[in-house]
């Protein structure tokens, strides 16, 4: 085999293929690479650290709503709490 190679270029909707050397050459490079890349190993290590990143930002995601959800409800309550406390202490008479 000679230099003979493919170029893919990609737009937003569309490819467009050239070819530089011998059409028979760049067609069996291509399917060269083609299997190379069925082939390749290192896919499963990104898969997997795509689902560890996917479950981390949903963790994230769940722990930011409880700490929301705990803010709110301690927020409320201290409001109560205070407004008892107020209500508590005006009932009463001073000593």
């Amino acid at each position: 085999m000679g230099k003979s190679t493919y170029h893919i270029k990609e737009t937003k909707n569309s490819y467009s293929f050239s070819y530089s050397g011998d059409l028979k050459e760049a067609l069996e490079k291509a399917r060269k690479d083609l299997q190379k890349e069925k082939e390749n190993t290192d896919i499963a290590h990104w898969e997997w650290i795509r689902k560890k990143a996917v479950s981390a930002i949903l963790a994230h995601e769940k722990k930011i709503t409880k700490i929301k959800a705990f803010i709110k409800c301690a927020e409320r309550n201290l409001k109560e709490s205070e407004a008892d406390n107020e209500a508590t202490q005006t009932g009463k008479p001073d000593a």
